[in-house]
């Protein structure tokens, strides 16, 4: 059994929820026929916010059992996906690339405005733009995550 089997295993299990996440969000846009009350938006933000909270607990997961801990202060959310782009001492190679990283801080910045304000507020648009980018964006995630769960393998 290897060093980080458990931690691989919980990676393996949150990349089906996300992928399940993107599947969700691709069928209720495709049913939407093009109409978005407030309704959509809310349910359309709901999914986008459950991605980016997925895959934060992989992030979470990452820096504990590798890292060892998470950042702390006001900004970790956003120190902890930085943490992610970088390799992290002579402990790991970045589990992202930057360009990714950079990509994924717009999620993070919805998933924190969707926290913080109520669902009629809102924007149509930027939920059909990260709509629009999620299932691309899941692609490289995916791909991302598989190299670093074989980097893990090897220990």
């Amino acid at each position: 059994m290897g060093k980080f089997d458990g931690l691989i295993i919980d990676i393996d299990l949150e990349r089906k929820n996300l992928f399940r996440l993107v599947d969700e969000l691709k069928q209720f846009v495709s049913s939407l026929g093009g109409r978005t009350d407030s309704m959509e938006v809310r349910v359309a933000g709901g999914i986008l916010h459950d991605f980016y909270t997925g895959l934060e607990k992989i992030f979470e997961r990452i820096a504990l059992a590798v890292d060892g801990g998470l950042p702390e202060g006001e900004g970790w959310h956003i120190q902890l996906l930085r943490r992610m782009t970088i390799p992290f001492a002579e402990r790991r190679p970045a589990v992202l690339t930057a360009d990714l990283g950079e990509t994924l801080s717009e999620f993070l910045s919805f998933r924190h405005l969707f926290r913080n304000i109520y669902g009629f507020e809102l924007k149509k648009e930027r939920l059909q733009n990260l709509s629009a980018k999620l299932p691309s964006v899941f692609g490289d995630i995916d791909s991302q995550l598989k190299q670093f769960t074989n980097f893990l393998s090897k220990f």
